[in-house]
């Protein structure tokens, strides 16, 4: 499929649709927690080892949860985005499905061909954020390009604070 180009999207109070709260999609939350988005999560369950984060990420008052099975009458015209990530072929094919009706780009976590974006890995530091995205075929590598960006990041803030001492 490619590389895709990068777009960075102000999302801040606006509102974005995922599905599912597993792992993949607690990932999601907490990253676009970073950037102020109002996520409202519909999932069937929410399994233990998510359930603790999960409460954090409700309590922040831009989280609400949604427990049921996505319906197509869930996707309406005011998400911005929608992100199924959970592992769920029918919500998937429901979210592909109504988000081409009404326009909404919509990423498939279990399927990139599926999806109208990627979500990238991100990495943010002193007013900067990074997406890294590869072709999909080695997360592995995209995995350790973020790494490499965040351990330069974080060096470049221990540089400034070194050279803020000093005066």
């Amino acid at each position: 499929m490619g590389l895709r180009f990068p777009v960075f999207l102000d999302i801040e109070d606006k509102k974005i649709l995922l599905v599912g709260a597993g792992q993949v999609a607690v990932r999601r939350i907490r990253t676009l927690l970073l950037f102020g988005a109002d996520i409202a999560v519909i999932a069937r369950e929410v399994p233990e080892g998510q359930r603790q984060e999960l409460e954090e990420f409700l309590e922040t008052g831009k989280v609400r949860l949604i427990r049921k099975c996505l319906e197509k009458a869930d996707i309406t015209p005011e998400y911005l985005l929608v992100i199924c990530a959970a592992g769920d072929p029918e919500a998937d094919r429901i979210a592909k499905e109504r988000c081409q009706e009404l326009g909404i780009p919509v990423n498939i976590a279990s399927d990139r061909r599926l999806s109208d974006f990627y979500f990238p890995a991100v990495v943010t530091g002193e007013n900067l954020a990074v997406g890294i995205a590869g072709d999909g075929e080695d997360h592995g590598r995209t995995a350790r390009a973020a790494a490499l960006i965040r351990s330069c990041l974080a060096g470049e803030e221990e540089t400034k604070k070194d050279k803020g001492d000093r005066t």
